[in-house]
């Protein structure tokens, strides 16, 4: 029965648990078969069946190998990118050592990796090289290197209950819920290296999801300007945060911010805001009803869409981030096509002439005011009046018809 039994019965709960459903159409998890423990590495767990199953007439040995291979497969599959940079074709003797070692150090990161880690081998790369990585979906971000595809929420849970087999941790692991941008967490007792390898790195008070934070940080350097940037609205909603989060999310990265003393004045614009609004009279209006009874109808003004405040700036941190142009994409690749020599080309503002040293003229016709500009016309008496003539034919007029029968 279990021999026999497909992927799909089998389900891996967030308690580390595998459950075995014997009808492969129920959607439900079924009984509880075995659990996963420590194994020799962090995406090589152990699978254990639980002394309570019953295996019936099936050796008890083959179902735990069974089991176990199951395991393996789903890890691989659910973790698939991350397999993709240490397999045959990837560590192949053709590919260059930094793109190697850059996939060796990634893997080893559970897909992500400060690029401080791997600066000379960063350094290294070029052109072709960067299009090797990108083939294997790895993001080189101002900050940390990272695989976008494993921010899907299976991912996600997986990292987070192998990492906490490999390090003794309780189960189930605090994990975002599924989709979260970012999320708060105790700063005082969350563990950096967990949330890391999730892809959650922790800044300030927040987890923020890598693909996120890397948008915020890109966003950062984008729009510094003599060493200092404003803080964004749409940064916050990347992270889906408070604006005293975001502050805290940027000053955790090493920018410094840049205090502004316009709460007060702010306060005085709010309250102002909400005096007038206060003394401004809705209109009233009375409307007759079909019985003659007077109803009262409030119309309420329309309301201008609030504008948002403006946010605090920053001076940017000093780093080799807001220097590494490079690293990102240009709009335009160069082509190798060589260029056309000047030669070929005219010089600019020349005038094209019919030989050499003559510049070709046109005759312009002299105006006759005797002439009306209009064409001639060339069918005579064109204003006269038109005479049609047509002979009378008996056939063809019906009194003549009837004339002709009562002659008859």
């Amino acid at each position: 029965m279990i021999l026999s039994a497909i992927s799909k019965q089998f389900t891996l709960s967030d308690e580390g648990q595998i459950f075995f459903q014997k009808d492969s159409t129920n959607p439900l998890p079924g009984v509880a078969l075995a659990k996963v423990k420590k194994g020799d590495s962090l995406l090589a767990p152990q699978v254990e069946l639980l002394a309570e199953f019953d295996t019936g007439s099936e050796d008890r040995a083959a179902v735990a190998e069974h089991v176990s291979t199951w395991m393996k497969a789903h890890v691989y599959t659910v973790l698939e990118p991350l397999f993709g940079l240490v397999s045959d074709e990837a560590m192949a003797e053709g590919v260059p050592e930094p793109v190697r070692t850059i996939s060796l150090k990634l893997f080893a990161g559970t897909g992500i990796l400060p690029r401080g880690d791997v600066e000379e081998s960063l350094s290294q790369l070029d052109a072709d090289m960067r299009k090797a990585l990108r083939d294997r979906k790895v993001r080189l971000g101002p900050l940390l290197i990272f695989i976008p595809d494993l921010n899907k929420p299976a991912a996600v849970r997986l990292r987070g209950l192998l990492w906490s087999l490999a390090n003794d941790a309780p189960l189930p692991a605090p994990v975002p819920k599924d989709g979260s941008m970012s999320v708060v967490v105790d700063v005082t007792a969350a563990n950096p290296d967990f949330y890391r390898a999730i892809g959650y790195p922790l800044y300030g008070p927040r987890a923020v999801r890598i693909d996120m934070l890397d948008r915020v940080i890109n966003a950062v350097y984008d729009g510094a300007q003599g060493g200092k940037f404003q803080a964004q609205h749409s940064m916050a909603e990347w992270m889906g945060c408070p604006i005293a989060d975001l502050y805290g999310v940027l000053e955790a990265m090493g920018h410094k911010r840049i205090e502004t003393p316009v709460v007060e004045k702010a306060a005085e614009d709010v309250a102002h805001v909400a005096e007038v609004v206060t003394e401004a009279p809705a209109e009233v209006t009375e409307v007759k009803a079909e019985e003659g009874a007077v109803t009262t109808e409030v119309v309420a003004e329309k309301k201008e869409p609030q504008k948002k405040p403006e946010l605090d700036f920053f001076f940017l941190r000093r780093g080799k981030a807001h220097k590494d142009a490079a690293e990102r994409r240009p709009h335009r690749e160069k082509s190798d096509k060589p260029q056309f020599p000047k030669e070929r080309y005219a010089p600019k503002n020349a005038k094209k002439s019919d030989s050499e040293g003559e510049h070709k003229k046109f005759k312009k016709k002299k105006f006759d005011s005797s002439k009306d500009g209009r064409k001639k016309d060339k069918r005579e008496f064109r204003d006269e009046p038109r005479v049609y003539k047509a002979e009378a034919n008996d056939h063809d007029n019906p009194f003549a018809v009837l004339q002709n029968l009562k002659l008859k």
